[in-house]
């Protein structure tokens, strides 16, 4: 069994920020991510959307910016470690913990900081007939890359921000889009709705079910639709199908801690401490409590310094709370 000094869990932006600080204060450490890269959300859901909200950065692309973030995470020869889900944490008799990495006893560290964003998660799926079929070929959950839909004819089914992003994404390259909403209400940004109902080529369907996804066995056809307010049924030629029906999110609170929780959050309190010595909290999967959360990327890496910081003077007593300045140092 490996021991360090912290164990970082999660390489979305906060735990990416998180292993680049613990560069910066020297801090023994090991970062965990349950998936094969980085990136969390970003890189899952919305890596071709414009960023605009970090400091410093004037606009840029959810890739690229999950890209710079890994780089400078890994600057000072820090480990990642991907496809390592942590499925417990067990704390010892000597006020240490016990990291299971995938089912086995892996790492023993000082300290540990948990950086799972939303958890483990998966996107809601609306059970159709060929929606697991074409998975892939032509029925997917997020947009990657716009050029997968060029030329190609796109229902998106859902109303939220996730379903409008998506289709002006997309809406330049494709044949057309149409977005489906199961009711007549849209969530996303009035602003957004707004200039998407501008574009000749979008259509949107309220009241709108897909009943099945039907195809020729290597990619999508056609699909199923079904108005709610007058029942009729009827097909419509489609090449492709983004369903942005949201996600089901599993934060994880690993069954051998017994940390102050809320079932969504983690609490903390102003230095980013859990209920429990050793171990601490950052980005998505925290709350500082009594407090409002704002979920902004900016935000949660400003939370990663604060905790990383109280970190190294948990596992060294004599340490500053406070490291040099970056821009005083040679990196």
């Amino acid at each position: 069994m490996e021991e360090t000094d912290l164990v970082i869990v999660g390489a979305g932006p906060t735990g990416l920020f998180a292993t680049f600080c613990a560069g910066l204060r020297e801090i023994n450490s090991v970062t965990l991510e349950v998936s094969g890269t980085y990136g969390g959300q970003i890189t899952e859901l919305y890596p071709q959307k414009i960023v605009y909200d970090m400091p410093g950065i004037l606009k840029i692309k959810g890739a690229d910016l999950s890209k710079q973030m890994y780089e400078q995470a890994v600057l000072l020869n820090k480990k990642i470690l991907f496809n390592s889900g942590v499925t417990d944490i067990i704390p010892t008799d000597d006020r240490q913990f016990i990291i299971e990495v995938n089912g086995k006893q892996t790492y023993k560290t000082k300290a540990v900081l948990l950086c799972p964003g939303i958890g483990r998660f998966e996107p809601n799926k609306l059970n159709v007939e060929g929606e697991d079929r074409y998975k892939d070929k032509g029925v997917f959950y997020s947009v990657k890359d716009p050029s997968d839909f060029k030329g190609k004819k796109t229902l998106i089914v859902g109303g939220g921000d996730s379903a409008f992003d998506y289709a002006n994404q997309i809406v330049d390259v494709s044949a057309g889009v149409v977005i489906a909403q199961h009711n007549n209400v849209l969530k996303a940004a009035e602003e957004v709705v707004d200039n998407t109902k501008k574009n000749s080529k979008v259509e949107i369907k309220l009241n709108t079910v897909v009943i099945g996804i039907y195809g020729d066995d290597n990619s999508v056809k056609s699909v199923k639709l079904k108005d709610v307010a007058s029942g009729k049924e009827y097909s419509q030629d489609f090449d492709a199908v983004v369903i942005a029906a949201g996600q089901k999110t599993n934060p994880n609170m690993f069954k051998s801690l017994k940390l102050d929780n809320d079932g969504r959050y983690v609490k903390t309190d102003n230095n980013y401490k859990t209920s429990m010595d050793g171990i601490y909290a950052a980005g998505d999967a925290a709350n500082v409590r009594n407090e409002p959360r704002f979920a902004l990327l900016a935000v949660g890496t400003a939370e990663a310094y604060i905790a990383i910081n109280n970190i190294k003077k948990y596992v060294s007593p004599s340490s500053g709370l406070f490291g040099e300045h970056s821009s005083n140092m040679k990196l």
